[in-house]
């Protein structure tokens, strides 16, 4: 054995994986993270860091494109695997090891990527100039004054606008760039992508959109979650909701201990302690200073509320979250079926698109860390929009 597989199958112990959500998967993009979890393998927050590019669901044509657009960017040895059935998923990540520390295939893989790339003729179809001379053509009395250059076609490098010029609230003249957020981020959405103008990191104008997944999940995927009742589903979600803004607040043994619970509830452990557990928790959050001067001032606004339009704080919207999570625990005795929850899909659909409409004026004027913040303090259920734009197609 040489040193290269020796170095290999060393690092192959500790995979970094990127791990990509579509909408509608949720379930498994989290049945994946308790795995990782499980073999001591970590996730990945940018695609130079990433060993293993997991798609959890089977992406639209759009967010397809940005998968493998983030596949470029993952260096070797890498692999990729996605993610469609929860049942497979141990033998899925064996097979991905078994790629990873393949030289052979990574040689190739290596070898494939260095191949120039056949640079594209850049004279147009229409309107050759061959035979042209410039030399012969007069501009001087040619007014340029009059051209309208802004139907005309320039490439943009990545299919972003260059940077153009703008007042900022001072009044300065500042560049303004295009940046989208998303899809593909760490604690985000699945599929949400929110274009934004950007004068420094301040956000001075945004549209948001979600690309959505190709079609439903397997059968065999959904059938990991079909069995659980809509109580210990909506306790699955808000630790999982909670759990990310902890992650974006920096709280790491908070994130942690909301993602164990998260965890716990998904693999249908007894729940008996989960109502004390989740309470305790809660308290830890409300007495946390750091926590509350971290959050402090970031509010939801308008219709992103769900309530009846007065502001509500990020951190009481996480206080919220726990205290029901912890309620809805309480109700299950131990070893019992859980009380039904009043699910409304059609009401959790509403409150999702409420709060993607009310995403522009709610980012307009903050900078991209509060963004963040804000945005995982909506706890967007984008599968909750797929499902209103499927019906709306029916």
């Amino acid at each position: 054995m040489g040193v290269t597989s020796v170095l290999a199958r060393w690092a192959s112990t500790s995979v970094r994986v990127l791990v990509v959500e579509v909408p509608g998967s949720d379930e498994s993009r989290m049945l994946l993270e308790a795995e990782l979890g499980r073999r001591g393998w970590s996730v990945a927050l940018s695609p130079a860091d990433a060993d293993l590019l997991a798609v959890c669901g089977i992406p639209g044509d759009e967010l397809r494109a940005a998968c493998d657009l983030v596949w470029n960017q993952l260096p070797g040895p890498r692999t990729r695997v996605s993610v469609t059935t929860a049942a497979a998923l141990p033998a899925l990540l064996d097979g991905a090891v078994a790629h990873l520390v393949d030289d052979s295939r990574q040689r190739e893989d290596a070898r494939a990527r260095s191949q120039p790339v056949a640079a594209e003729d850049p004279t147009p179809d229409a309107g050759e100039h061959e035979g042209m001379s410039h030399e012969d053509m007069d501009h001087e009395d040619m007014d340029h004054g009059d051209m309208d250059h802004g139907a005309m076609d320039m490439p943009m490098p990545g299919g972003i606008p260059l940077a153009g010029g703008g007042d900022d609230r001072d009044g300065l003249e500042m560049d303004m760039l295009n940046v989208p957020l998303g899809p593909v981020l760490p604690h985000w959405p699945a599929g949400l992508v929110v274009d934004c103008v950007l004068q420094g990191d301040v956000i001075v104008s945004a549209k948001a959109r979600i690309l959505q997944a190709a079609s439903a999940p397997t059968e065999a995927s959904e059938q990991a979650m079909t069995d659980v009742v809509d109580a210990r589903r909506r306790i699955i979600r808000l630790c999982d909701q909670a759990s990310q803004l902890l992650a974006l607040a920096g709280w790491q043994a908070a994130e942690q201990n909301a993602r164990r619970l998260r965890d716990d509830s998904l693999r249908g452990a007894d729940l008996t302690d989960h109502g004390a557990a989740l309470d305790r928790l809660r308290r830890r959050v409300e007495r946390s200073t750091l926590l509350r001067w971290s959050l402090k001032g970031l509010k939801l606004t308008g219709s992103a509320t769900r309530d009846d339009g007065a502001d509500l704080s990020i951190r009481h919207r996480l206080i919220g979250w726990l205290r029901e999570a912890a309620e809805l625990a309480g109700t299950i005795p131990g070893g019992g079926p859980i009380a039904a929850h009043d699910a409304n899909r059609a009401q959790e659909a509403q409150e999702a698109q409420d709060a993607l409409d009310a995403l522009p004026d709610l980012l307009r004027g903050t900078d991209l860390g509060t963004a963040r913040l804000l945005i995982a303090g909506l706890g967007l259920d984008t599968a909750a929009l797929r499902e209103t734009h499927e019906h709306s197609h029916d």
